[in-house]
């Protein structure tokens, strides 16, 4: 059975190399001329249904079938130089250019596609000839931080192979970057020489936390990415990091701090001492919701582990990987010279984190505004707005920051001649109008909401209620997210109790 070329579909999928062509069409060419049959390798075709030009399409051999045209072959003898396939285009592409003509970014984005097209990564992996880890791994290589994707196009580290890079992928973006500066530093020259499995443990253990070294039960945030593989795919990890860990540092830190926070409200007498050296700003806005905050930590100047245990009091470190472990020290000098510290009542805690909460509300309203996710009011509300706020020209050109270049988005003159000449604008030139015109209303109304977002000033509640009314806002409802976001320390517990145990020894 013969097949004419002209009914044979061929669509390139991918850019070929010119002389690799050249060579090809001249190999096709000699054995012709040598009556042999002019492919070594035949055609995989796959039949089309409802196409009234073709009647196959290529699906393996591209080049081959070109280079067939340009040697003005006419037809193709199924079995000799074509064979029929089956199955899904992509996957059959992809299995016939995988070993030898795809690159790394070619592959990763074939898998990405045919990733789409099966329930799971089991299923991919069989059809493709690959472990579900393999699969999982490259997929991964997605995730790769900016730095990461240029430092492996670029080659600047020429040890490392895929593996390598299949690994840091297994975490965070930010600590991605970490790892960077990590690896580029003086401790890790000693990776350049280490195998890939060395590699992989070397960094986990600098940057993911052993769950079972915490002295509390932990299972870990469930979101990073050591906590998901964990939950649900047992894949990126398991033959790596057989002990369960997490790479969430802001959850473990919070965690720390919270267990650290109860056991000192059970011993009020127990110094916290840091093992760390981290300068406090009394004014930063986070110490409003730190479970320490209101505590007396020594710095790791101010004391010393006793030698005598007996001569020596009971101290808890409070920050770092042995966070709540209790230790006896030196008894601390600055402690007996430093006037007693004031410490916040419960009601005084609670009424900082509703400030917080506020502050998010409005913070969550403001982006909202930002994004252009709000509605524009009526004409006359925006004029009256703006009589009250302020506001920058709207008309004409205006120079921008970011851009460095003049702007003039409504193509409106520096000054409108009449009233009239601006109305008759059609309904949709005067829509922009509003929008453009309100925009730089909430420039102002922004800043004035800005102001009671940090620092000793209450937030702008009542005026954030009113411009929320004005855009469709729901304000409460940001407000109940805020709440769920910034739930109460299981501290105030502790200290609740403490209060009123107080509160019955004073009566």
């Amino acid at each position: 059975m013969k097949i004419p070329m002209i009914r044979i579909k061929c669509e390139a999928d991918r850019a070929y190399n010119k002389a690799d062509d050249m060579h090809l069409l001249a190999s096709i060419k000699s054995r012709i001329g040598q009556n042999l049959k002019p492919l070594l390798q035949p055609i995989a075709l796959k039949k089309l249904e409802g196409d009234p030009d073709f009647d196959y399409v290529v699906e393996d051999g591209r080049r081959r079938f070109l280079a067939l045209v340009k040697l003005s072959v006419a037809e193709l003898e199924m079995g000799q130089d074509c064979i029929l396939i089956d199955g899904d285009s992509e996957v059959n592409a992809y299995v016939a250019n995988q070993h030898t003509n795809l690159s790394l970014a070619e592959e990763i984005k074939k898998l990405y596609s045919m990733r789409e097209k099966f329930t799971t990564i089991e299923a991919l992996a069989v059809e493709i000839g690959h472990s579900p880890t393999w699969v999982a791994r490259r997929l991964n290589l997605l995730n790769l931080s900016e730095l990461w994707k240029k430092a492996m196009a670029e080659k600047t580290f020429g040890y490392m192979t895929v593996a390598h890079y299949e690994t840091i992928a297994t975490f965070p973006p930010t600590i991605q970057d970490d790892i960077f500066d990590y690896i580029r530093g003086v401790d890790g020259r000693e990776l350049k020489n280490a195998s890939v499995r060395k590699f992989s443990e070397t960094l986990y253990e600098n940057f993911a936390t052993l769950l079972s070294t915490l002295p509390w039960k932990e299972d870990g945030c469930g979101e990073c990415p050591a906590c998901l593989e964990r939950k649900n795919t047992n894949y990126l990890f398991a033959n790596l990091i057989p002990e369960p860990r997490c790479m969430n540092r802001e959850y473990l830190e919070r965690k720390r701090k919270e267990y650290v926070a109860e056991l000192a409200a059970k011993e009020p007498k127990t110094i916290l001492v840091s093992q760390k050296y981290k300068a406090k700003d009394e004014n930063a806005e986070e110490s409003e919701d730190d479970p320490l905050a209101n505590n007396t930590v020594l710095g790791p100047g101010d004391w010393r582990e006793a030698e005598n245990p007996a001569e020596g009091t009971p101290a808890i470190i409070a920050d770092g990987p042995r966070a709540g472990t209790k230790i006896i020290i030196q008894k601390p000098k600055a402690a007996e010279d430093a006037p007693p510290k004031q410490t916040k009542t419960l009601a005084e805690r609670k009424a900082a984190k509703t400030r917080q909460r506020k502050r998010k509300a409005i913070e969550t309203m403001i982006q909202a505004i930002k994004d252009n996710k709000t509605a524009v009011p009526e004409r006359n509300i925006i004029y009256l707005m703006a009589a009250c706020k302020g506001t920058r020209p709207v008309c004409g050109s205006y120079a921008d920051f970011h851009s460095k270049k003049s702007n003039n988005p409504l193509k409106l003159p520096d000054q409108i001649s009449s009233f009239s000449a601006l109305m008759n604008r059609d309904e949709s030139e005067k829509k922009q109008i509003d929008q453009f015109f309100w925009k730089t209303v909430c420039e102002n109304i922004i800043t004035e909401l800005n102001n009671g977002q940090s620092g000793p000033e209450d937030p702008k509640w009542a005026e954030a209620g009113i411009i929320a009314s004005l855009i469709d806002f729901d304000l409460d409802k940001a407000l109940k997210d805020a709440i769920a976001a910034l739930p109460d320390p299981k501290s105030w517990e502790a200290l609740e109790k403490k209060e009123q145990k107080e509160l019955k020894e004073a009566a």
